[in-house]
């Protein structure tokens, strides 16, 4: 199958367009490569800070960096299309303009929901991410794994490992998402539950993930996967300074800890209190970036087991050498803000922003977050 046998045209509600490329899961024809660099513009959408990076009818989420910081690699799901798949686009690190969606699918993709998700860039080019493909309007997909290809070709790709799995001990890990590279031939990722649910009597159903483990995944050794001591209920984690240091959090508490991997020595580095639970850890030198408080809650599930619940809440910003705590965003605001991700320089944050909708209809008023978010550009005080 060629590229021009699928080649579509994809308007979205912004200004311009990016090259996006989406793979197959089936791994049928071969993609262009992804070449982040050549855009129309850098001036993003809208440049008042806090900059909004995208304005896209479905959802933009899942943001990395690009080792050098040349750009910002994120999911973004197709909307006016049949099987709304969810594609790797690139944005440079002011922001830009899509100009074309290019597509090499599988000869079922107009039958399948196609996905890429929680991609991350290596520093010698390396590309790790979860390929997934469902049937379409399905919540879960039928086939998933994470896979290793390059940045350059994407297309000429690597099974890792299949998901579901399990290990030893432990709950079985049914989703794989905050995925980064560890060292030159480790990756650190949160094992996760997924399950299907209905919030009411004749609601819509929903997916519901949840943190289960913190894992390391070793490429030179069989790329096994090994849940990290400690971190059952883990809601978040992050390398730290070197491949055997990851930070990490846990469902309904408000610490962020720090663990030698090799020894499971573990420390509690910052402390929240009363400003809440802590989530989405990333840690890049001495800067720290969470999401405190918000809509979030933890219990333990008759139906699920240990689950937490969450919608977004607040990003801070700590110094961790000096212990000086920020708030970029104000918990009066009618929006909720997730999975932050500072740039390699420790300087910016990419993080997703969910509008809230406060009806005054009922007493007491009703508060809705939007199903769908938009990636945002902070710069740190």
């Amino acid at each position: 199958m060629t590229q021009s046998a699928v080649r579509r045209q994809h308007r979205s509600s912004r200004v311009g367009l990016l090259v996006l490329v989406i793979l197959s899961l089936a791994g049928c024809g071969h993609t262009e490569p992804f070449t982040p660099g050549n855009f129309d513009t850098d001036v993003p959408f809208n440049p008042t800070p806090p900059i909004q990076l995208t304005l896209n009818r479905g959802p933009d989420r899942r943001a990395a960096w690009l080792p050098d910081g040349s750009a910002v690699l994120y999911s973004t799901q197709l909307e006016g299309t049949r099987d709304h798949d969810v594609c790797l686009a690139f944005l440079p690190p002011t922001g830009g303009r899509q100009r074309s969606l290019s597509c090499t699918l599988s000869p079922l993709a107009d039958q399948r929901t196609e996905s890429l998700e929680s991609a991350a860039a290596a520093t010698d080019g390396r590309l790790a991410f979860i390929a997934a493909s469902s049937a379409i309007g399905a919540l879960v997909p039928t086939v998933q794994e994470l896979s290793l290809a390059t940045i350059a070709d994407p297309a000429t790709r690597t099974s890792l490992l299949a998901i579901p799995y399990t290990i030893s001990g432990r709950p079985t890990h049914s989703g794989i998402s905050q995925l980064r590279w560890l060292g030159p031939s480790r990756l650190v990722y949160l094992g996760e539950a997924v399950s299907v649910y209905s919030p009411c009597n004749g609601c819509e159903k929903d997916t519901l993930r949840s943190g289960v483990d913190a894992v390391w995944l070793d490429l030179a050794a069989g790329a096994t996967p090994q849940a990290i001591a400690g971190t059952g209920n883990a809601s978040s984690v992050s390398p730290g300074s070197s491949e055997d240091e990851v930070y990490y959090t846990l469902g309904g508490d408000t610490r962020v800890y720090r663990e030698t991997i090799s020894s499971g020595a573990a420390t509690v580095v910052f402390d929240f209190g009363s400003a809440g639970v802590v989530r989405d850890v990333h840690v890049v030198g001495n800067r720290m970036v969470v999401v405190i408080g918000g809509r979030v809650h933890f219990a333990i599930d008759p139906s699920f087991g240990p689950t937490q619940w969450d919608s977004g809440g607040v990003v801070h910003i700590v110094d961790l050498s000096s212990g000086s705590d920020v708030a970029l965003t104000s918990p009066s605001e009618r929006a909720l803000y997730r999975r932050p991700q500072l740039s390699p320089s420790g300087t910016q944050v990419v993080v997703e922003r969910y509008q809230l909708s406060i009806s005054d209809n009922g007493v007491p008023a009703e508060t809705t977050v939007a199903r769908t978010g938009d990636l945002y550009l902070m710069g740190q005080p």
